[in-house]
This record gives C-alpha cells, sequence and structure tokens, in this order.
C-alpha cells in the first residue's frame, strides 16, 4: 500500500509541476505596467505614435511615443533602446532611435506604456 500511495503521490506532484501557470504581466513600483527589456519578445507598429510590443508571456503593451517617429511605420526600419537595460522597466521618457532607409535616424521618446488587452495565442500573433 506504501508503495502505491508514494505513486499516486508523485504522478500528483509531476502532473501539478507540468501543468503551465498563467503568468500576470509585471508591475513596477507604484503599480504602473512593466515591460522589461529581456522579456520583449516582438513589436508592431500601429502607426507613427505608437507600438504593440509582445513579451515572452504573449502580453501586449502599448507603447505610445511623443514626438510622433518618423520612419518607424516603415517595414525595414530599427529601434535602438540606448538606456533601456535588460531586467529594468521600459521607462517613460526612454530616448528611442530609429533608423529607416527613408528617413535615416530620427528619435522619439516613450511618453507611456499600458497594458493591451489579454494573452493572445501564439508568440507575437494577434489572433
Amino acid at each position: 500500500m506504501k508503495t502505491y500511495s508514494s505513486i499516486v503521490a508523485g504522478l500528483l506532484m509531476g502532473i501539478t509541476a507540468a501543468t503551465p501557470i498563467v503568468a500576470q504581466p509585471l508591475l513596477a513600483p507604484g503599480g504602473q505596467v512593466c515591460l522589461q527589456h529581456n522579456r520583449m519578445q516582438s513589436w508592431h507598429v500601429l502607426n507613427d505614435r505608437q507600438v504593440d510590443f509582445t513579451d515572452l508571456d504573449r502580453h501586449h503593451y502599448i507603447i505610445t511615443m511623443t514626438p510622433a517617429c518618423r520612419g518607424i511605420t516603415d517595414p525595414q526600419a530599427h529601434l535602438v533602446f540606448h538606456t533601456w537595460e535588460n531586467l529594468q522597466c521600459l521607462p517613460i521618457g526612454e530616448i528611442i532611435e530609429v533608423t529607416s532607409p527613408v528617413f535615416g535616424k530620427t528619435q522619439c521618446a516613450v511618453a507611456g506604456v499600458q497594458l493591451n488587452g489579454p494573452q493572445l495565442p501564439g508568440y507575437g500573433s494577434s489572433g
């Protein structure tokens, strides 16, 4: 009977450990939404002022920028974050350099970070 109980207990522990835990979005001190640099997976431009970032847990964040980022809607655009470090939350005021073939190098700053709805299936997908 002891062997049977040990097997059942082991199976239950294994199932519990293998069950995925639904990750909650990170919050910075003060309750602000926190998008960590090391957790960023992909990004999709909505318009010249807003970008939808997806993290490793498939949470979507809308990053609002000011002024409008010229060239960010170009499919060949590259984003460079100068001071955003791995474990740091994306700070308001972070300067983003946008490099595109059409506009060259331009700069804009993060004006806001907000969570954009529930998790979506697939990494970086929108549906």
